[in-house]
């Protein structure tokens, strides 16, 4: 999800709890913490020798440890300020992904995507989805010729992913 659909779906339901759902019925539990907001860029090249460029923006969630159980989620209008006072002094990236980096207890530290944000009745919820790694060489001959294979089966695919290609001279893949 882009950073500017992500605020205008904060912004559409004010005051409202904001929750992080991370697996399919595990909430980050109310209590947490922005800790921090950053603009990333990304400059790597992949196991087919190809360059790739981007830049997400990644929300820190944190989770202390004295946090009570019973503690109220943030409300969208307490993170939008929160957001405003950041993009105020580092312009963030409205076209960049938005990211979530959440880790607590024994959970290891992770950097989600963002699937979806879902307006329910305890709050409007950002649905994250866990990181993958995948082999970017393979995932572009897939999406060149228009498909997506998962599990021994391939069904047509949409690209969302902000980087963008530029093959180098030497060509050699995993």
């Amino acid at each position: 999800m882009l950073v500017r659909d992500f605020m205008q779906a904060i912004q559409e339901y004010p005051n409202k709890p904001l929750r992080f759902l991370y697996e399919a019925d595990q909430m980050v539990p109310g209590g947490y913490h922005v800790t921090e907001i950053k603009n990333a860029q990304f400059e790597t090249i992949d196991c087919g020798n190809s360059l790739h460029t981007w830049r997400e923006v990644i929300l820190q969630v944190w989770l202390p440890a004295e946090a009570a159980t019973d503690a109220a989620p943030m409300s969208t209008d307490k993170f939008a300020k929160i957001w405003d006072l950041v993009d105020g002094r580092i312009p963030l990236n409205q076209d960049a992904e938005i990211r979530v980096e959440y880790g607590a207890g024994e959970r290891l530290t992770a950097v989600y995507h963002v699937e979806e944000l879902q307006n329910r009745p305890e709050g409007l919820v950002v649905k994250m989805a866990p990181p993958r790694t995948l082999c970017k060489p393979r995932e572009l001959l897939q999406t060149l010729n228009g498909f997506a294979c998962t599990d021994n089966s391939c069904a047509p695919q949409t690209r969302h992913e902000t980087e963008q290609a530029v093959p180098l001279p030497v060509a050699a893949c995993c």
